[in-house]
């Protein structure tokens, strides 16, 4: 009952994140003008704090992202991860309801595919039992959260290299395995918390705690850059990929956590893997990857 209850959960905080990537997007892209590099854009980016549709946005991302946390602390990562490409779909539509039109063809096959490899993929993992999750060492945690932390924030700061779409991807795809790892830290602290074992694993503790509020800010202020650079769709695409693959191998290698399939399980949810994955990338083909080019809701 309760990996079900944290599907339900991942799938709401997974609805409110995709309507909140469109309502932020069309915020950074009012708000953010002038330099596009630099600090001139991380100061820019201050000014997106008085402006209503992107305080909305965030709300609805933060209340997604709670959701998220509430289906970690229910179920493994490799259950819950994959369902956020359910916000992919969720742009589709709401991006085409807010434009007044209909998706095209394309559009939706690729919503089909996404979702229904997710439902297939989430039915085959609830089947198994799960694994016990083995703690990690703190400094090889810390490490490899800094890593990608610099990395990410080095990106960020300067705008990426190549075109737009090469410089969205690579902003999304940094911000996601920000996330990825965020979610395995949540996912850790909470199986510390309630197990019991805060006093003894203090340090470990503390190392998730700092790496959270730490890779958290980075992994929003790169997605926020990446809307300047790219179509919120393509953003999202790289968001669905790459999040759930980092949180998945995170997870399997730091903390062994997740279901224990068989052979052919295992396969079947490859399968299922790839064929979410193709109607993300058919989703992410559909759209322009300039953010000038995207479009908006209400135009």
């Amino acid at each position: 009952m309760d990996h079900t209850l944290a599907v339900a959960l991942a799938a709401l905080g997974a609805v409110l994140f995709g309507l909140a990537a469109l309502r932020q997007q069309v915020a950074v892209l009012a708000t953010v003008t002038g330099p596009r590099t630099g600090l001139g854009r991380l100061r820019a980016f201050w000014r997106l704090a008085r402006q209503p549709a992107w305080l909305l946005g965030a709300a609805q991302g933060l209340a997604g992202g709670l959701a998220h946390v509430a289906a970690l602390a229910l179920a493994p990562i490799t259950l819950v991860q994959p369902v956020g490409v359910l916000a992919v779909p969720v742009t589709v539509v709401a991006s085409a309801w807010a434009a007044h039109r209909r998706p095209t063809p394309g559009q939706v096959l690729g919503s089909v595919l996404s979702v229904g490899g997710i439902a297939a993929l989430t039915v085959l993992l609830l089947l198994p039992a799960t694994q016990p999750v083995v703690l990690p060492r703190p400094l090889v945690l810390g490490a490899v959260v800094l890593a990608a932390t610099v990395l990410t924030a080095t990106a960020a700061l300067t705008g990426g290299l190549g075109g737009p779409l090469l410089r969205c991807a690579t902003l999304a795809a940094g911000s996601a395995v920000l996330f990825g790892l965020v979610s395995v830290l949540v996912r850790l602290a909470g199986q510390l918390i309630s197990s019991g074992a805060v006093t003894g694993q203090l340090p470990l503790l503390t190392v998730c705690g700092l790496a959270i509020v730490v890779a958290l800010p980075v992994g929003l202020w790169a997605m926020q850059t990446a809307y300047l650079t790219g179509s919120a769709h393509v953003v999202l695409c790289c968001l669905t990929l790459v999040d759930p693959v980092t949180a998945v191998a995170a997870g399997r290698l730091l903390l062994h956590d997740g279901v224990a399939l068989s052979g052919p399980l295992l396969l079947a949810a490859a399968g299922c893997a790839v064929v979410a994955s193709s109607g993300v990338v058919l989703l992410a083909r559909a759209y322009p990857a300039d953010a000038s080019a995207a479009p908006r809701p209400g135009s």
